[in-house]
């Protein structure tokens, strides 16, 4: 995985007509989760996410739009590259992903 691969999406909201869409947790409620259980601050966990990310490590108000709910107007969809990227940043400093959001990592 490069750093170019993990630059920002377009924003993307999601849709709310399809009831089966929530069915599996976003990458977004995934990171949440990561960011929640290492009990770093916001910016703290930026600096997490960021590293390795060079030229395209998002800034404060991507990162927001990527914790913000889904219906929320700052919200930005975050990539199944950028959550494996999240992912391997925090189990480095000790968060799994199977800890944080109770499930096994696949």
């Amino acid at each position: 995985m490069t750093p170019a691969s993990l630059a920002a999406p377009a924003i993307s909201r999601q849709a709310d007509d399809d009831p089966h869409q929530h069915s599996a947790p976003s990458s977004n409620s995934q990171l949440l989760q990561l960011v929640t259980t290492s009990g770093l601050s916001s910016a703290v966990a930026m600096t997490i996410f960021n590293r390795g990310l060079a030229a395209t490590a998002c800034s404060e108000s991507q990162w927001k739009g990527y914790l913000a709910a889904p219906e929320s107007p700052r919200y930005i969809e975050l990539s199944a590259e950028q959550l494996a990227h999240g992912v391997h940043q925090f189990a480095r400093i000790g968060v799994q992903r199977e800890l944080a959001y109770g499930m096994c990592a696949g």
